[in-house]
């Protein structure tokens, strides 16, 4: 018995034209760096360009061509265009899936792992020879763990008790990622009402926080694949990000001070003691202690900059300063999302003008040269921030 799997054709064709297409643009780039004066200047950098580009493009064409894995009696092997590597069925310890349809085999004593290459040629066929034959590795990880983690007299007196409080756990696990989604959609689609939006942003990190001190070790601040604990941990993330978003596209600040500092600072480090201190036994067990806690020092600054900025700006009563100013221009920035700017003529401490991120609606309603006004207000905590308006507008 043999089988054998090479990369689907239509992938070769394709990675072979790519090839093709760069090399001749290469060496067209190349003819045109002898002949015209701006290139020649820079003759080395474009012939260095044009060969690490081929080079890597060739490359990857190449490993599309000669990628294979071959089956046998004994042994399975996986052949790349820089190396081959095989390993006897007998050493198989299990299969291991993960994001984006990676599939690998891990051999017996911590052996280095076998790794099934995507858009191979019936590759299912490939998988599911191995799932029929092998186990998965996470699974096994997961039941095994299980079973210590239900004998663990921390978590309830008899197994039952302790099976039931998992089984609760498991549900807040689930409840908290479908209202971390809820708030994060809801603060990218439509935030509105805004307060009550904001409000429960900034109560929902600290809910899993006490949620999680509840179980008392039973909930993470991680999740794995391999692992029966359930987390908190998406809805503080969810929370935090959808704050931080609405904050950053709500508000223009004017200067961040001293002041601004000291309170960002302290508020991160309060926020970072409280929530280390109250998930101290769902800490003790991580494997990247020092990974868990630079993510909650992250989403406390984050959290904090997005509470200071909102209470300053939202309940500022101050009287604004307003500067009448003129667009200068307009430009529109496109990625994975679109955002809208305009420029202003000199104001303020802006002698050159700046440059401010809008709405579409308003990118679409004012043109160059029109009459803007900015308010600028002080700020509740002495912050100060300015709102961009096409009318006058009482404060």
């Amino acid at each position: 018995m043999r089988m054998e799997y090479r990369i689907i054709k239509g992938w070769r064709i394709f990675a072979g034209v790519v090839f093709i297409l760069f090399t001749a643009g290469g060496f067209f780039l190349i003819g045109k760096a002898f002949t015209e004066p701006v290139l020649t200047r820079q003759i080395g950098l474009v012939l260095f360009l044009s060969a690490l580009v081929i080079g890597c493009i060739g490359l990857a064409w190449l490993d599309a061509v000669r990628t294979l894995v071959s089956v046998d009696e004994l042994a399975i092997s996986v052949t790349r265009v820089f190396k081959s590597r095989a390993a006897r069925l007998q050493d198989i310890d299990g299969y291991r899936t993960g994001d984006k349809d990676s599939f690998s085999i891990e051999l017996k004593d911590n052996g280095k792992t076998l790794r099934i290459p995507q858009y191979l040629e019936r590759r299912k066929e490939l998988i599911g020879w191995i799932k029929e034959r092998y186990q998965d590795l996470d699974e096994r990880e997961r039941m095994e763990e299980t079973a210590v983690l239900l004998e663990d007299n921390r978590f309830g007196v008899t197994r039952e008790d302790r099976e039931a409080r998992l089984a609760m756990a498991k549900k807040f696990d689930v409840g908290a990622t479908a209202i971390g989604i809820g708030l994060l959609i809801w603060s990218i689609a439509y935030p509105r009402p805004f307060e009550t939006l904001m409000i429960l942003l900034f109560i929902a990190p600290w809910l899993a926080v006490g949620i999680t001190w509840y179980f008392k070790g039973l909930l993470k601040l991680y999740k794995l694949k391999k692992s029966p604990y359930p987390s908190m941990i998406q809805l503080m993330l969810m929370a935090t990000f959808g704050v931080a978003l609405v904050v950053l596209r709500s508000y223009d600040l004017y200067s961040f001070g001293e002041k601004a500092w000291s309170l960002l600072v302290g508020g991160t480090m309060a926020a970072t003691i409280i929530c280390i201190g109250a998930c101290r036994q769902a800490i003790a067990t991580a494997r990247k202690k020092t990974v868990t806690y630079i993510v909650v020092f992250v989403m406390a600054a984050a959290y904090s900059y997005s509470l200071l900025i909102f209470s300053n700006c939202y309940y500022d009563k101050s009287s604004p300063t307003i500067f009448h100013v003129a667009v200068t221009g307009k430009r529109i920035s496109s990625g994975k999302s679109t955002s809208y700017y305009v420029s202003l003529s000199s104001w303020g401490q802006y002698s050159d003008g700046n440059e401010v991120s809008v709405s579409q609606s308003f990118y679409k309603n004012v043109r160059e040269q029109d009459s803007l006004s900015v308010y600028l207000k002080y700020g509740k905590w002495g912050i100060p921030w300015y709102r961009l308006r096409r009318w006058i507008k009482n404060y």
